[in-house]
């Protein structure tokens, strides 16, 4: 395979806060990032990232039009006109602030969200929005006009404080306006009390984020993709590309191609382990792509079976090939030495 890339957000950031001995042993990822030639970056919005891949830049004054990219893969038969993600989240007071706990922290079967999205579609139908659900996690609004605000991505916010994560723009205040009233009525909403009663997490509030329309066809370099996620998915069926699941290890990926390829890997699932400060999981995460996908990278290097690996992480991205295995003076580092 001439190329492979694989994106890990995620990959190093709660590291810093493990002590070296807590550390999970990571000897062929430190090899790679030992001998690797790095660039670094400024930390991105792991959207941002994922469209710069696919040659689709941010406009500043805009969302990346995430909702439309995403609709290619949850409902293909109407992508046309504008969109805007408006996911369920659930909202609670610690000492952070309001924290936003998305869907990758409990559990939304279809009744439940078909439910709770007829109860505030009489909001939404007062200000001419129309609400799709397509599938648990992820609703649309369709919008008659580009909305004069810029939003910041769940994955952004996911873990946080909304209050430094809100609507920004001319229309800021109508978003937010907008998102109280579907919380005061998602607060009375029978769903959320039998939520409550399970003791599961209630709906309280939606995150509007990813407005516009489906960009023009994008031009990038990738012969395949394979991802975790909806919006690598999105991106690639608009590119044209084909992708497949994100396989359980390297192999699945190394096998199928040939000499000329360049394949884009996508590994988001350990990004929650940072988002929500869960430590043990990612170490489980780091054990898993220690074992699974660096240890037979590294063969693959040495054999010439690959010839560039890069790999992105939240503030670099590291190059290796098989002649920077040969750098016998660089020394394996913990993992930490490449936090900053």
């Amino acid at each position: 395979m001439r190329g492979l890339t694989l994106f890990i957000p995620g990959l190093l950031q709660p590291a810093r806060d493990l002590t070296v001995q807590d550390l999970p042993s990571t000897p062929s990822l430190e090899r790679l990032l030992a001998c690797g030639r790095k660039e670094q970056q400024t930390p991105f919005s792991f959207s941002d990232a994922l469209c710069k891949l696919f040659s689709l830049n941010a406009n500043p004054a805009n969302d990346l039009p995430v909702a439309a990219i995403t609709r290619l893969v949850d409902d293909e038969h109407s992508v046309k006109g504008i969109w805007m993600r408006a996911d369920p989240v659930h909202l609670t007071a610690d000492r952070e602030g309001v924290v936003l706990m998305d869907g990758s922290t409990f559990t939304l079967d279809q009744h439940d969200a078909l439910v709770l999205a007829t109860d505030i579609r009489g909001i939404l139908a007062e200000r001419d929005l129309e609400l799709e659900v397509p599938t648990v996690n992820r609703w649309y609004l369709r919008l008659n006009e580009l909305p004069a605000v810029r939003t910041t991505a769940i994955h952004e916010v996911a873990g946080k404080d909304i209050h430094h994560c809100m609507p920004a723009g001319a229309d800021r205040a109508y978003w937010s306006q907008l998102m109280n009233e579907i919380q005061m009525c998602l607060h009375a909403s029978g769903v959320n009390e039998q939520r409550q009663q399970r003791k599961e997490l209630s709906i309280n509030s939606i995150w509007f984020w990813g407005s516009g329309e489906l960009p023009g066809r994008v031009e990038c370099e990738w012969s395949w993709v394979f991802s975790d996620e909806e919006i690598a998915r999105g991106l690639a069926i608009h590119a044209g590309i084909p992708w497949s699941e994100l396989p359980e290890s390297i192999d699945g990926v190394i096998d199928q191609f040939g000499e000329t390829d360049n394949v884009l890997v996508v590994i988001t699932f350990g990004l929650r382990h940072a988002q929500y400060h869960d430590l043990k999981g990612w170490q489980d995460f780091i054990a898993y792509l220690e074992q699974y996908w660096f240890f037979s990278l590294l063969n693959y290097l040495k054999a010439g079976e690959l010839e560039e690996l890069s790999v992105i992480t939240e503030f670099q991205k590291i190059k290796i090939t098989k002649l920077s295995l040969y750098k016998l003076w660089k020394k394996r580092k913990t993992i930490r030495t490449y936090i900053d």
